[in-house]
């Protein structure tokens, strides 16, 4: 299998793994130009899929640990989902925020 093709196989299975919560996967959304956009993570969530694409990328590319890291990073750049904010996160503080200050 050439370079590219792996490269390919890589990116889907991370999209479909990044995807998998929201049953849907690369197929679904491929075609869709802002899918990224519209389903959304948390922190928690996209943390573990970091790891899991580090991992993912130097078992299947044999880049080491830094390297995996870097494109790990530049992966969730482009194609990462949007991460919720913590406060919405967070039901004690969502009760919270009726606080107005009116000047």
């Amino acid at each position: 299998m050439r370079n590219r093709d792996i490269e390919r196989e890589l990116f889907i299975e991370l999209i479909n793994h990044q995807l998998k919560d929201h049953g849907v996967t690369y197929d679904d959304v491929k075609d869709n130009p802002q899918w990224y956009m519209e389903y959304k993570t948390t922190q928690e969530k996209e943390q573990k899929f970091i790891k899991h694409i580090t991992e993912t990328v130097v078992n299947t590319l044999g880049l080491d640990i830094k390297q995996a890291e870097k494109e790990a990073q530049w992966f969730i750049l482009q194609w990462g989902l949007a991460v919720i904010p913590t406060e919405q996160t967070s039901p004690k503080k969502a009760s919270k925020k009726k606080t107005s200050s009116k000047k």
